[in-house]
């Protein structure tokens, strides 16, 4: 007959002294063992809160990370570029002179990006080729091909490495590379709509500061959304949705045309024929640093960003369109889709065309598809002119 024993605890515990030697062998058999156990059941990841910043050694990447080096949601600023020229490495010494409590980590060379990846919640993709001659318009498509090859790059070791966090692609053009990073994570098996957003933050505060300098609002406490794309021929404000009582249409046409044509007025403006890279790469902070908040903090409202809808049926019957958001802990969290009026609606109708083509663009050259450019979808609004200026700039960008 088997008896039952009875454990008894002490009744001071303070009083079991505590061993002073270690059995190795029974610590190395332990940790193998929990190696074996993370293997098959990993333990739950607690976030960073981690931002990468890949491109930080280009203007808008450098703008962007002093503002986010400002940001108390952040608490690792990964600072990432793989072009010798950019010295991103010198760049994160700059930041970290900083008194903030963010800390910088610079990474130099495509042998590192799996380091300044890892664990990110937040990976921004900047950098690339901005530069636009000053008297004719560079093609959205032709600028494709300068920054194809950077953000495809991107996306595959985004999915390899830090395959849960959100991806804002701001590298230009972005309706193209938007659907070109979506495409190459649908082939990699890690494709979640709410974490893939195209930055649209530029316009909609190139909109919003247009708009409250014609009726002397003030800025932060309005917002100007701006749907359907985000390239110059398929973004369309909203000035009807702003809270300005009768505003008449003939300005709203007048600052709509700005808006569209903001980056070859700059270009034309700045000595050294390139686009405004210190507006850019403060909106593009502010973006992620929105996205953060979301995620760590509360529900956070977003001016406008391209994403894939969650109801087409809901947005201008478009799978794919630029509006305003919330972000909450998973990614996008609810669609805010405004209501155009008449000339806005027709605005639309003519962008959508081209908004079509060039996320067919990004989704060819994703899938290796061949792309066929329609004659309907040429955008009529692109006109280059025989200039002397042009030869040189495209000289500058290869």
């Amino acid at each position: 007959m088997f008896r039952a024993l009875k454990l008894l605890k002490p009744q001071n515990p303070m009083s079991i002294r505590k061993a002073n030697w270690q059995n190795f062998v029974m610590s190395d058999v332990l940790a193998n063992l929990e190696k074996q156990c993370e293997r098959y059941c990993p333990k739950p990841r607690f976030p960073p809160r981690k931002v990468a910043v890949v491109g930080a050694g280009s203007d808008v990447g450098r703008i962007a990370s002093l503002f986010l080096k400002q940001q108390k949601v952040i608490n690792v600023l990964a600072l990432y570029d793989d072009c010798p020229e950019h010295n991103v490495c010198g760049v994160g010494n700059d930041l970290a002179h900083i008194d903030t409590s963010t800390e910088v980590e610079a990474y130099q060379g495509k042998m590192f990006l799996k380091d300044a990846l890892h664990d990110a919640d937040v990976v921004l993709i900047c950098g690339g080729c901005y530069i636009q001659p000053p008297c004719c318009n560079t093609p959205d498509r032709d600028l494709f091909f300068y920054n194809m090859q950077h953000v495809r790059t991107t996306s595959l070791a985004c999915a390899q490495f830090c395959p849960q966090a959100i991806i804002a692609v701001q590298t230009p053009p972005v309706d193209c590379n938007y659907a070109l990073c979506a495409y190459t994570l649908k082939l990699a098996g890690v494709y979640d709509k709410r974490k893939v957003l195209g930055v649209n933050a530029i316009n909609a505060m190139r909109a919003n500061q247009l708009f409250c300098s014609i009726t002397g609002s003030d800025p932060s406490k309005s917002t100007t959304p701006v749907v359907c794309g985000t390239g110059r021929c398929t973004r369309v404000p909203v000035f009807s949705a702003a809270k300005a009582g009768n505003f008449p249409q003939t300005q709203a046409d007048c600052l709509t045309r700005l808006v569209r044509e903001a980056d070859e007025i700059i270009c034309k403006v700045k000595s050294n024929r390139e686009q405004g890279h210190l507006s850019i790469g403060f909106s593009s902070a502010r973006f992620v640093t929105n996205i953060m908040q979301g995620l760590f903090e509360k529900p956070t409202f977003i001016d406008s960003a391209l994403v894939e809808q969650g109801d087409p049926g809901k947005c201008y019957n478009m799978p794919i369109c630029a509006t305003p958001l919330t972000v909450g802990r998973s990614g996008v969290q609810e669609y805010a889709v405004p209501t155009l009026n008449e000339s806005e609606t027709r605005l639309l109708e003519d962008s959508k065309c081209d908004l079509e083509d060039m996320l067919n663009l990004g989704r060819c050259y994703a899938l290796g598809e061949e792309y066929y450019l329609h004659p309907q979808k040429v955008c009529p609004c692109i006109k280059c002119l025989q200039c002397p200026d042009c030869e040189p700039q495209k000289k500058i960008q290869q």
